[in-house]
């Protein structure tokens, strides 16, 4: 687990150069209006998906975490887009697909009511 306070979790949807290091990928995070800095954890997905970086930083410094997948990567996770963009996800489907899964949310519960 990170020592860090992950604010918000976004998944780029273009295509990012993975020989790129931290500050190559944090130039890409700012030109998403991400601040990893502030608690914004951004997610790239390589070419083949075969493998996820995901780069978030606190007051010291920055992480760069990276997960490899064997045999396959993943299968159904997005379309690339042309320009650079982002989705929001939640923290619970960055679990997911940090585990290989793939996920499709076709619509989020609502926030419980009192009566």
């Amino acid at each position: 687990m990170l020592p860090v306070t992950i604010r918000r979790v976004l998944l780029a949807q273009h295509r990012v150069d993975f020989r790129k290091q931290h500050n190559g990928l944090l130039a890409e995070c700012y030109w998403l209006g991400a601040d990893p800095y502030g608690g914004d954890c951004v997610v790239f997905v390589k070419k083949g998906r075969t493998q996820l970086r995901a780069l978030v930083g606190d007051h010291v410094g920055l992480y760069l975490v990276s997960r490899r997948f064997e045999g396959g990567g993943l299968q159904e996770l997005l379309r690339f887009a042309d320009e650079p963009s982002a989705n929001t996800i939640t923290t619970a489907e960055l679990s997911l697909l940090l585990e290989g899964a793939s996920f499709t949310v076709q619509r989020r519960a609502g926030a419980c009511r009192e009566l």
